[in-house]
């Protein structure tokens, strides 16, 4: 018993030690337009959504990094938020 103890936690420490951690961020504005009608003006709204590209031109929606390693991901959304112009322009980053 205690040698299929030990062997499982053996397992499991060098399991969650060499594992990466990932992180996918994406972001969202609404975008509203007035258009003219037969009967007046009307607003129409519409949610974009995306995720933002890298100095490199290449999609930077998801970063994996070993578990001493911090993520550059949210800081380069929140730089995003901060430089855009849009009110409303929010990002979400999650843990998978």
């Amino acid at each position: 018993m205690s040698r299929f103890l030990f062997i499982s936690l053996s397992a499991a420490f060098f399991t969650l030690m060499s594992c990466e951690k990932c992180k996918r961020c994406s972001y969202t504005y609404t975008e509203t337009t007035i258009i003219q009608t037969p009967n007046g003006e009307e607003e129409q709204t519409v949610e974009k959504s995306g995720i933002l590209n890298d100095d490199d031109g290449a999609a930077f929606g998801e970063e994996c990094i070993k578990r001493d390693e911090s993520f550059t991901i949210e800081d380069f959304y929140e730089a995003a938020k901060a430089e855009s112009t849009l009110d409303n322009f929010d990002y979400e980053c999650v843990d998978v």
